[in-house]
């Protein structure tokens, strides 16, 4: 990846000159620098830590009226007490450099200073689909095959940020360092609800397989929720392409978040628990904006 950033930043310095020269007619100076009441809307490309694990499945609750653990992640039978099981959020989360993690927005309250605000959210809904009954035996030489359910679900990962940085004027005025601090809130959440299934309950004490719907015995809901609170010191530079064209890299040198894994399984008390993370020089993030 850095090999990635060394390339991009090589080419910007290469062809900016002649961009700034053609917008100015190779005669008016150009202003690279913000300017107080200026706004910045820019891209933020890869980054790491931004959104939790977005395979939320490991959120849902899995238990029966027969055996099952409230609080171990669905299809797991991991019973160690490893924290990976329920978090699933150790590490680096190694995005691609070309992903869009989010959009961010930047007012100079100053010459020097910015607010600044970032934003992402990833949002799926699906439907439910019963299960409908095949047909083998009413017409032999024409077989209905039965069609298969689909559970309805409803998953959203987001987060927010809000920020300040401070500028520092260089000899170059293509190029502004500064440093800030951001607060910033982040949840993953999934419901599901499962439709009818065709199955049948089976107490195993008689013979007869015959009995109620599963929906009848098993709750027909599940609900897992991710959310966490952070903090962190920023620093970054900015690079001025052409005027009003940014390209920027920015990293976190210190950063603590606090997160609370719950999850829900209907007829019983949530299960809760907490995690403190602390990173040390994240892993950075790029962003292509327009001043203006």
């Amino acid at each position: 990846m850095i090999k990635r950033l060394c390339t991009i930043l090589l080419l910007a310095a290469a062809v900016a000159p002649s961009w700034a020269q053609q917008a100015g007619g190779g005669k008016e100076r150009v202003v690279f620098a913000p300017r107080k009441g200026q706004w910045q809307v820019s891209l933020v490309l890869g980054g790491g830590g931004t959104f939790y694990n977005e395979h939320t499945s490991y959120l849902l609750p899995r238990y029966d009226n027969t055996q099952g653990a409230i609080g171990l992640p669905n299809g797991s039978t991991d019973v160690s007490g490893d924290l990976n099981a329920y978090l699933n959020i150790s590490g680096l989360n190694n995005n691609s450099l070309v992903n869009i993690a989010g959009l961010q927005a930047k007012y100079f309250i100053s010459d020097c200073w910015d607010i600044n605000l970032s934003l992402g959210m990833n949002i799926s809904v699906t439907p439910k689909r019963d299960f409908i009954e095949g047909d083998y035996e009413s017409v032999p030489d024409m077989i209905v095959p039965a069609q298969k359910y689909v559970n309805a679900q409803m998953t959203n990962n987001w987060y927010a940020t809000i920020g300040s940085n401070h500028y520092f004027k260089t000899s170059n005025p293509r190029i502004l360092p500064y440093i800030g601090v951001a607060a910033g809130f982040q949840m993953a959440r999934i419901e599901t609800t499962e439709p009818y299934t065709g199955n049948l309950y089976d107490d195993d004490t008689t013979d007869d397989d015959e009995g109620l719907p599963t929906q009848v015995y098993y709750a027909a809901g599940k609900a897992g929720q991710l959310f966490g609170i952070r903090g962190a010191a920023i620093a970054g530079v900015e690079y001025s392409l052409a005027k009003g064209l940014i390209l920027g890299l920015e990293f976190q040198p210190a950063a603590y978040r606090y997160d609370v894994i719950q999850i829900c399984p209907k007829g019983f008390d949530q299960y809760n628990l907490s995690h403190h993370n602390i990173k040390v020089f994240d892993m950075p993030k790029i962003t292509l904006g327009f001043r203006f």
